[in-house]
C-alpha cells in the first residue's frame, strides 16, 4: 500500500512559499529604483498569483485523489466487516420478537451491534451507543459471549 502525504505537510510547505515570495518581493521591491518599484511590484504580484492558482490545482487534485482512494478502502472494509463469517450466530430470529412495533432499530444497526458484541462490547455498551432497547443489547452481548467474543480490555 502506497503512503499519501499528509495534507498538512503540503499546507506547510504552500505557507513556506508564500512567505519566501513575499521576502524575495519586499528584497527585490528593496532594491529596485524609485521609478521601477511599483511595475516591479506588479510583477512579483502577478507571478504570486499564478504560483497560488498552480499550488491550489495541485493540492485540489491531491485531495481529490486521496478522498476517492479512502473511499474505494472504505468500501472494502465495510465488506470485511459485514460479510458472511462475521455475521455467522446473529440471532435474527430470537431478535425479532424483542424489538419494539414503534421505530425498531434497522438491520444494520442491529448487525453493527452484534458485530461490536463479537468484538467484546457488553450489552451496556452497545445500549448507550447505538440506542438499542436493553433486552435486545443483552441478547446480542450473550449471544457472542457463548460464541466466544473476544474481550475488549
Amino acid at each position: 500500500m502506497r503512503a499519501v502525504p499528509r495534507p498538512q505537510t503540503v499546507e506547510g510547505l504552500a505557507a513556506l512559499a508564500a512567505i519566501a515570495v513575499i521576502l524575495v518581493a519586499a528584497v527585490a521591491i528593496g532594491l529596485s529604483p524609485v521609478r521601477d518599484r511599483p511595475l516591479v511590484a506588479i510583477g512579483f504580484l502577478a507571478v504570486a498569483v499564478a504560483a497560488g492558482g498552480v499550488l491550489g490545482a495541485v493540492v485540489h487534485a491531491r485531495r481529490a485523489r486521496t478522498r476517492r482512494v479512502s473511499q474505494e478502502h472504505a468500501g472494502d472494509a465495510v465488506g470485511a466487516w459485514f460479510s458472511a463469517p462475521t455475521l455467522d450466530g446473529f440471532p435474527a430470529e430470537a431478535l425479532a420478537p424483542l424489538l419494539p412495533a414503534n421505530n425498531p432499530p434497522n438491520l444494520s444497526r442491529l448487525q453493527t451491534a452484534w458485530v461490536l458484541a463479537t468484538h467484546g462490547h457488553d450489552a451496556v455498551w452497545l445500549e448507550r451507543h447505538l440506542g438499542l432497547p436493553g433486552n435486545v443489547a443483552r441478547l446480542l452481548a450473550d449471544t457472542a459471549h457463548r460464541r466466544g467474543a473476544s474481550p475488549m480490555w
